[in-house]
């Protein structure tokens, strides 16, 4: 018979996957997809990857900050100083800023991340943690 620890909030990260899930399916997720980029997170054998949509934001105005667990999106979206309100008939197109945080799903190394932002994507990658070998010796019991 094996013990199985208690954990009450089981796996984090799931329950994070549900909450995004939740939101994004709820009536006022436009809300969301307004202020912040869309992503697609991946992972190759070396790599996790990052492709995020960002149109009409130019390179000075975007941010990116990679920690060991998460990637952080920031950046601004300017609208074109010739346009006044007054001329204005209609608008769609979010200005403002924006930011979001992108948890990943293995640990990496964040001194190595690269990003390239071409064609309204912007492409970050950034190689894994090697997995750890156990910390510790086995003993003789005497």
């Amino acid at each position: 018979m094996s013990l199985i620890p208690w954990n009450p909030l089981g796996d984090v990260d799931n329950i994070r996957r549900e909450m995004n899930s939740f939101f994004e399916n709820s009536p006022l997720a436009f809300l969301g997809r307004v202020t912040s980029p869309r992503v697609d997170v991946y992972q190759t054998e070396e790599d996790v990857i990052v492709k995020a949509e960002i149109p009409g934001v130019s390179k000075e105005d975007l941010n990116v900050y990679v920690d060991e667990n998460s990637i952080r999106l920031t950046g601004q979206t300017k609208r074109d100083e010739r346009y006044k309100d007054e001329n204005m008939y209609r608008t769609e197109r979010f200005y403002g800023s924006f930011s979001r945080t992108i948890p990943l799903p293995v640990e990496v190394k964040s001194d190595r991340a690269k990003a390239e932002y071409k064609e309204g994507i912007l492409s970050i990658s950034v190689p894994k943690v090697e997995p750890t070998k156990l910390k510790g010796r086995r003993i003789d019991i005497q």
